[in-house]
């Protein structure tokens, strides 16, 4: 199937798609997925806290606050990647935290953050909010020297998880695209940019050193709500709006698989049957997709031919092209996926049929 281009589809359908991706349940609802998010975490805390006195006291102080305190403290992505450090350790064995760095991290959030009802690193390291205040922040690491634990630890499972990276600190001005184009897709898609980029924390920049991986934005598992952009990734306010939201997409597809997994227990990414899409089959290295990505990369496409129709761009009709060149690909492979797996493959065709639907 080559990349074709499909004709122009009515408003009326785009909104509909639009309202499901980022309004429907359960994978489009922010507030659905986020209470379910901090009710799975306060779980994985409380199994920490037969280990530690500083989780015991941070699950007493959520004991007693509302849901919109609970989902900033689990908001924030060193929250979460403590709480499942310390979970590791407790399961597995694993060494991925000391007691003493875990119970500083998780004191320091019942004290700073349950108090101030602010994210943790809010409260202990050099960050920059960006984009309107009237809903969640989000953020820009500029701490280029953290001097507190938070701090450290953060920048440490940043580099941990990408080896050869070289944190910068953002400019002015860099600073001053990402809040132009957070600002911008708010305006042209406004529920669908504000439901995505909820799931994203922090933007973190840099490059990685020897110029050997060239890349202009990625997340990664380990590291949830953060986005990694390189300097090539500031081109201008449209471009980095498609950019926060393509990312945060990602973001937002590792949160629906925690909340509710889709794939069958024992599945890996590295042993996952491989797909290569037709627009990539003349490009060494950037086919051979394990099935995970086959999902958030279909989930991606269409929710960008949903904010292109709206910024009235001709990539609309490609993106949902390859959206649709996805899902008839994953077909063979819905063994691999959980009920919940299946709902979400078939949530998605009902949308592209939507759309096609003209």
């Amino acid at each position: 199937m080559r990349d074709m281009l499909p004709t122009p589809i009515g408003m009326t359908n785009v909104s509909a798609v639009e309202s499901r991706l980022a309004n429907g349940v359960p994978f489009g609802s922010y507030q659905h997925i986020s209470s379910n998010l901090s009710a799975i975490y306060a779980e994985l805390l409380a199994l920490v806290a037969t280990r530690s006195s500083a989780a015991a006291k941070l699950l007493q102080e959520l004991e007693h606050v509302d849901h919109g305190c609970r989902e900033v403290v689990f908001r924030d992505s060193l929250v979460r990647r403590t709480i499942e450090d310390g979970v590791c350790g407790i399961v597995q064995g694993a060494d991925a935290i000391d007691s003493t760095t875990l119970d500083k991290l998780l004191l320091a959030t019942a004290e700073k953050s349950v108090t101030t009802r602010r994210p943790l690193l809010n409260e202990t390291a050099d960050i920059i909010p960006f984009g309107p205040q009237d809903h969640f922040s989000w953020h820009a690491w500029t701490d280029d020297h953290p001097a507190t634990p938070a701090g450290r630890r953060f920048q440490q499972e940043v580099l941990k998880r990408l080896p050869g990276f070289r944190i910068e600190v953002p400019s002015a001005d860099q600073i001053g695209m990402l809040d132009e184009g957070a600002r911008l897709g708010l305006r042209i898609v406004p529920d669908l940019v504000r439901s995505a980029m909820s799931h994203a924390f922090m933007v973190v920049v840099g490059e990685f050193t020897g110029g050997e991986h060239h890349f202009k934005a990625l997340t990664t598992p380990g590291l949830p709500g953060v986005i990694i952009l390189s300097p090539n990734a500031f081109s201008g306010a449209f471009d980095m709006a498609e950019t926060l939201l393509h990312e945060s997409l990602h973001l937002k597809f590792l949160d629906i698989d925690y909340v509710s997994p889709l794939f069958t227990p024992g599945f890996r990414s590295a042993g996952s049957p491989r797909v290569t899409p037709v627009w990539h089959q003349d490009r060494p290295g950037y086919g051979n997709w394990p099935i995970d990505r086959v999902l958030t990369s279909m989930h991606v496409y269409l929710t960008l031919a949903v904010f292109l129709e709206n910024a009235g761009s001709e990539r609309a009709a490609q993106c949902r092209t390859r959206s649709a060149w996805l899902f008839e690909n994953v077909q063979c492979h819905l063994g691999l996926l959980t009920p919940a797996g299946r709902e979400f493959v078939a949530s998605i065709g009902e949308m592209l049929a939507v759309l096609s639907d003209r």
